[in-house]
């Protein structure tokens, strides 16, 4: 048998080469194009994934700030903005110090520390520090970055709703106390009432007539803290001011201790109608005034009351009642919404602490201020029925 020619022999094996250079080429082809689609694919997730972070940190209920090693701002979120009063934002960088002053020196002073911090925005006063603006700021440094997160709060609203969260647990265990007050006072007052009947000693007559004045002093504590717990559901109507109030204070001043009064009901207009529960609307004044006959009191020993409602934008009515009194003491003035806080040894401390809930379930809210001339004002701001029609 005749022997392959050589020539063929290498054609052959070159072919073989050829084919098998052709299929690796094929396959690093696909491998490659595999490839870009993967990345491709990870490019956009993670592009969707910037822009969910984003998201995130626009929408989130913190304030927000990164900065980078030359302390500019690359990035910050809405309430950052809010919190920090800067007007001038932009797309590009902008120095923290032009941003804030404070949080720039707040930087310089603790550089080399994480943790949070108290940056007050208005007076260094200490005294008026719980009265002015201030931004509780966490600063994190981010490992093996150049940037750092700072993380601000406003510690106003975190002071009040801590605030507010203590005063609901106190008014749980109040009502749980007056609970179990309750039933032994009646039996009390009861056997009080009986041993009266057979008392002839005028000496200890007069110490059962304290006991009895005693006990209605708790049991109306009992009663307000009670009410305080669960209070009645708003039925809420609309009520035109303009007619309702006069007829309010002459109802309200059939009570002796109110009789003392002058209340002047300024000109209301007729068409300013609040969407309210009439019936807590009337406790909310009847306590108001009475609180302004204990201390409501001008130079001359007077009692005055002047009362007014307008408009405040198109949903709400500024509703204000204003005392001719000595004023409200600085100190007092941001406990008197307190439960059981009261100057007066008499008192119960729970009137302003109602008013306060009976308007918050108005879907309104109240505050409180010394006049400039004298006296003390009580802004109460509630729902308006007629939104959409301007006062006559």
């Amino acid at each position: 048998m005749a022997g392959v020619h050589p020539l063929f022999g290498q054609l052959f094996i070159y072919i073989l080469a050829l084919v098998a250079v052709a299929v690796l080429a094929d396959s690093l082809v696909r491998s490659l194009d595999r490839g870009n689609r993967l990345a491709l694919q990870r490019d956009q997730e993670l592009f969707n994934l910037n822009r969910l972070n984003q998201e995130i940190v626009q929408h989130m209920d913190v304030g927000v700030l990164v900065l980078d090693k030359h302390n500019r701002v690359i990035l910050s979120n809405p309430l950052a903005r809010k919190l920090t009063g800067y007007r001038y934002w932009g797309n590009v960088p902008v120095a923290i110090d032009l941003v804030q002053a404070r949080l720039a020196a707040m930087l310089i002073r603790h550089q080399s520390s994480d943790g949070e911090v108290l940056v007050p925005l208005g007076s260094d006063d200490p005294a008026s520090r719980d009265r002015t603006p201030s931004l509780l700021v966490r600063k994190i440094t981010l490992p093996e970055s150049p940037y750092r997160l700072l993380l601000l709060h406003d510690a106003s609203a975190l002071r009040t709703r801590e605030r507010e969260a203590q005063l609901a647990a106190l008014g749980r265990l109040a009502a749980n106390i007056a609970h179990e007050i309750r039933n032994p006072l009646s039996v009390i007052r009861h056997a009080a009432n009986l041993l009266d009947e057979n008392l002839e000693n005028t000496g200890s007559r007069h110490l059962f007539e304290i006991l009895e004045r005693e006990t209605v002093r708790i049991n109306r504590i009992v009663e307000s803290v009670l009410e305080m717990a669960r209070p009645g559901p708003a039925h809420l109507e609309p009520i035109a001011l303009a007619n309702w109030l006069p007829k309010l204070i002459v109802q309200l001043q059939a009570d002796p201790q109110l009789a003392e009064i002058h209340v002047l009901v300024e000109d209301i207009p007729s068409s300013l109608l609040a969407y309210v529960d009439p019936a807590q609307l009337r406790q909310v004044i009847w306590n108001l005034l009475h609180n302004a006959a204990q201390y409501g009191g001008d130079a001359d020993g007077l009692l005055r009351m002047e009362i007014s409602a307008g408009r405040v934008g198109k949903k709400q009515i500024m509703l204000t009642l204003r005392d001719f009194g000595p004023g409200i003491p600085p100190e007092v003035m941001d406990r008197i919404f307190e439960p059981f806080f009261t100057t007066n040894s008499r008192g119960t401390g729970l009137g302003l602490p109602m008013v306060r809930e009976l308007i918050s379930m108005n879907g309104g809210h109240v505050l409180c201020e010394n006049h400039a001339e004298s006296g003390v004002m009580f802004k109460i701001f509630l729902p308006c029925w007629n939104v959409n029609e301007e006062d006559a």
